[in-house]
């Protein structure tokens, strides 16, 4: 079966109405996921969530998923985003890298689990192939990013920190997805779990 994000959307939105007929998809499918979940997403009761013609939403999108990797791609960026000025602005200020690490991981969880309908969207990525496909290319492009950062706070290791960086961002996006998605444990003590098995293991880099 054809992959169908690789589909090509039909428009960008570029008029400032057309923008807001955008977000009025997205907003309207959150509020779909938070209701009834991944299976309960369907572009005609996007639509109808909306208030606008089902032929406006595929003039868009050209299916559910690619709606749906929007939202993950505008979340994902707002946090990375906010997690890079943080973490720069700290850095500068010659704080210990890994208590920048820290109260960055500590801002960024919280950040997430406000986000709007973050933990419906994870569950929604867990629940289609495709798109947990998608969410493991992100996850690839992150600690891609993230290696950077580490090359230039342990210098000596330049070409050597892209697995470091692979293990950390799969550990602390499966520890934030757990945070979330599980009502056994106490969030805080999964995020404070996590962040010490992550400062230990730098330590072998020092």
């Amino acid at each position: 079966m054809s992959n169908p994000l690789k589909k090509p959307q039909r428009r960008q939105p570029k008029q400032q109405r057309s923008k807001e007929t955008v977000r009025a998809i997205l907003e309207a499918t959150i509020d779909l996921l938070e209701d009834a979940g991944y299976a309960g997403v369907t572009m005609q009761k996007i639509a109808d969530r909306a208030g606008i013609n089902v032929a406006a939403v595929y003039s868009y999108f050209s299916n559910k998923y690619q709606v749906l990797a929007e939202i993950n791609e505008r979340q994902v960026e707002e946090r990375y985003n906010f997690r890079l000025e943080e973490y720069e602005h700290m850095l500068a200020r010659g704080d210990d890298w890994l208590d920048v690490f820290a109260m960055s991981m500590r801002n960024w969880a919280n950040m997430r689990m406000k986000q709007r309908g973050s933990a419906a969207l994870r569950r929604a990525m867990h629940a289609s192939p495709i798109l947990w496909e998608l969410s493991q290319q992100t996850t690839h492009e992150t600690a891609t990013r993230f290696a950077e950062r580490l090359e230039s706070t342990y210098p000596g290791n330049e070409g050597k920190m892209e697995v470091p960086a692979r293990i950390i961002t799969e550990t602390m996006t499966a520890t934030f997805d757990l945070m979330q998605l599980t009502e056994d444990h106490d969030p805080d003590q999964l995020l404070e779990g996590a962040i010490k098995m992550v400062e230990l293991y730098m330590k072998s880099f020092e």
